[in-house]
């Protein structure tokens, strides 16, 4: 049972159209009347101190006469470079990149993006200099989607972290759902677990309706007065019925058997504090009706004052299946200190204003921005992507110019990156997921269906036993490719560079180790050489081995849009194809004629659409919590009568109360009331 209440932006956009496959390229200008009166947020973007990248930059600007006399920066810091869009304080909207990893330069990429725009354009004249706090006093909002969370879980670089678990369940979530990815693998291998150590509790709460539902009112008042659960022997088991009836979350009658032990709980937990583990994820297995128990071993933890994060699963995730809410909640204390640390050395950066007078928003892996403060790592699996489904969706839906009155056709986001590419589906709303897998690790949380592969500009390129191969290894932000002149690998972005597909000369200078040189086509041109004069490679010239790279590339780039479309059972070919991304519109004919797809969609800003998605992204809050109840009655053909629906009344009460929440939550954070829109809906 859950709901999503939003603040709404709505945009407007224009359409110019090519030929051949329709490559349309369009711009977009927000409509001001539907920004918050004390947020008047726009789009921008960011640009180098290079007097070369400057002018590439001031291609992009456009001007916006309700500018409100802040900047408003949208961020998204992805795995190869950084993308900033930015609103001046006049209204002139600003895009730029820069390498999100350049340690012979700066710390920290959306930091450094941030303080070039302000040194640029501070209408006081005010420099920026580097190694010096930034300047938060005409910085009016910043919103930002990172990768922190994704990278720490698929390379296991989150926190040292302890599972605090009922007695008797120790190696559930070791076990897991025993899901195999290739039941043909013979050599499968169990993913491993994020926690290092566990304590089990002996705590026991048992569900009263099957044990009780045989028995009278008398023999139940009974069990409830006996007492030989009131102490129980360690090690010992309770009596299975003994003790009060108590009503859960779900209007379900519970008994708990057995409460925690205090001293017993801070023995253990002092023992973790001692390992150095400072982050515990407590899951006990009937917390969702019944979470008291968490509570009290969460306030004991809190007394020891040595855990930086405790993470309750019927917080984190309040839902009845217990290796899903536990994985959630151990990646919530895994991944939540990362992003914290992270926060940390962001915030280092500024000066003392940005946590007191700068609107600091993340996006969430379902497409909606949250508070700094309401981050969490669970909800930051997909925060990076999202900003670009956002974004797409709000600009690439909408009618064939010449028939504004037919249906817009359904989009693919093709989002090409650095380091991969995420391929999603629009059809008038966000398709949302409830649980997924990511690198082994259930979660349960809303997220936007993204599918991704590990092919990006910079993904590697190796020739194999003839066999021409591309990633999943990256070349990253640092080296990178060969072509940004630090001694890196040869990538997809070489390759692309080699057949004229990325011209230097409208690439801006921030390449080399001092940041003012372009991108190296003698050096990618070299590195191609050496494939060439390999035995394997007799015959083949430069260009072919680039194109024949390519081509593979795209091919393992279109598998994913064909599960998301035809695998579902819709035609591919009534499809529109959005790309974006620093690598997508390099790719996008070649990837629509292998679909079937006849248009194409690049968006002005498509090189940092992620960021100008997060720009026009909603705020949103979720509120949900467990339900039993039956929905409908069954009839005597079969099937369910909604008309009968006996529990619609204690439903719909239920749901406004969850409304109410989200409501309260939004209006808290300054949106105006009468901007929020309210969604329930059911997860069965």
């Amino acid at each position: 049972m859950n709901i999503i209440s939003w603040n709404r932006t709505r945009l407007h956009t224009i359409l110019v159209a090519g030929v051949g496959i329709l490559f349309a390229i369009f711009s977009s200008a927000p409509s001001t009347e539907a920004f918050l009166p004390h947020h008047s947020f726009i789009p921008h973007p960011v640009h180098s101190k290079h007097e070369s990248t400057r002018s590439s930059i001031s291609k992009m600007m456009a001007h916006n006469p309700d500018g409100d006399g802040k900047f408003h920066f949208a961020i998204d810091r992805g795995g190869t470079f950084t993308d900033v869009h930015a609103t001046l304080p006049n209204g002139t909207e600003l895009v730029s990149k820069l390498l999100s990893v350049d340690p012979a330069n700066y710390d920290d990429a959306p930091t450094e993006g941030i303080r070039r725009v302000l040194d640029a354009h501070d209408p006081t004249g005010k420099k920026h200099p580097r190694k010096t706090p930034v300047d938060t006093s005409l910085i009016g909002s910043i919103r930002m989607g990172t990768t922190v969370a994704t990278n720490a879980l698929l390379e296991r670089e989150g926190e040292r972290m302890g599972l605090i678990i009922t007695k008797g369940f120790r190696d559930l979530l070791q076990i897991g759902d025993q899901t195999r990815k290739n039941i043909f693998d013979l050599t499968c291998a169990a993913p491993e677990v994020l926690y290092e150590e566990v304590v089990e509790v002996e705590e026991r709460v048992m569900l009263a309706e099957f044990f009780d539902e045989d028995k009278s009112q008398e023999e139940i008042a009974s069990l409830e007065e006996r007492k030989e659960n009131d102490d129980v022997s360690k090690g010992g088991w309770p009596t299975a019925g003994v003790g009060k009836r108590v009503t859960g979350v779900t209007g379900e009658k519970v008994i708990p058997l057995q409460a925690p032990d205090v001293d017993a709980v801070r023995a253990s937990l002092q023992k973790l504090a001692d390992k150095g583990i400072q982050s515990v994820a407590i899951v006990f297995i009937h917390s969702y009706v019944f979470p008291e128990h968490e509570k009290i071993v969460a306030a004991v933890a809190k007394s020891m004052a040595c855990f930086t994060e405790i993470s309750m699963s019927h917080e984190v995730m309040a839902m009845v299946k217990m290796v899903p809410r536990g994985q959630t909640a151990c990646a919530a204390a895994y991944l939540t200190p990362k992003i914290t640390e992270y926060l940390a050395g962001f915030t280092r950066g500024f000066d003392e204003g940005l946590m007191t007078n700068v609107r600091l928003d993340f996006m969430k892996s379902d497409g909606g921005l949250t508070p700094v403060n309401d981050f969490g790592g669970h909800q930051a699996i997909l925060s990076g992507p999202a900003g670009g489904v956002v974004g797409y969706a709000k600009t690439s839906y909408r009618p064939s110019p010449g028939n504004e009155g037919a249906n817009p056709m359904p989009v693919i986001g093709f989002d090409m990156g650095g380091t991969s590419t995420d391929v999603s589906r629009y059809d008038g709303t966000l398709e949302l997921v409830f649980e997924t897998t990511t690198a082994g690790v259930s979660i349960q949380a809303p997220q936007l269906d993204i599918h991704t592969v590990a092919a990006g500009g910079g993904s590697r390129l190796f020739l194999q036993n003839g066999l021409f191969v591309v990633g999943p290894e990256s070349a990253k932000a640092h080296p990178g490719p060969v072509c940004y002149r630090k001694n890196g690998y040869l990538a997809v972005t070489d390759a692309n560079v080699v057949l004229g597909r990325v011209i230097p000369d409208y690439f801006p200078n921030i390449f080399g180790p001092n940041e003012d040189e372009p991108l190296d086509l003698e050096g990618a041109r070299a590195a191609f050489r050496a494939i060439a004069g390999e035995e394997e490679a007799t015959g083949r010239s430069i260009e072919e081995l680039a194109w024949g790279f390519i081509q593979v590339a795209n091919e393992a780039m279109c598998r994913p849009i064909r599960n998301l479309t035809q695998m579902r059972g819709f035609d591919i070919t009534k499809h529109a194809l959005a790309c974006f991304g620093g690598a997508g519109p390099q790719h996008a004919c070649a990837m629509a004629r292998a679909l079937g797809i006849t248009k194409v969609y690049v968006h002005r800003y498509g090189g940092i659409l992620s960021a100008y998605g997060l720009s026009m992204a909603d705020a949103v809050a979720e509120e949900q919590e467990p339900a039993k109840e039956v929905y409908g009655v069954s009839k005597a053909s079969g099937g369910f009568d909604e008309e009968q629906d006996l529990s619609a009344a204690t439903r719909e009460d239920r749901l406004e109360h969850l409304a109410e929440k989200a409501r309260a939550s939004l209006v808290k954070q300054g949106y105006p009331e009468d901007s929020i829109v309210i969604e329930k809906y059911l997860n069965m």
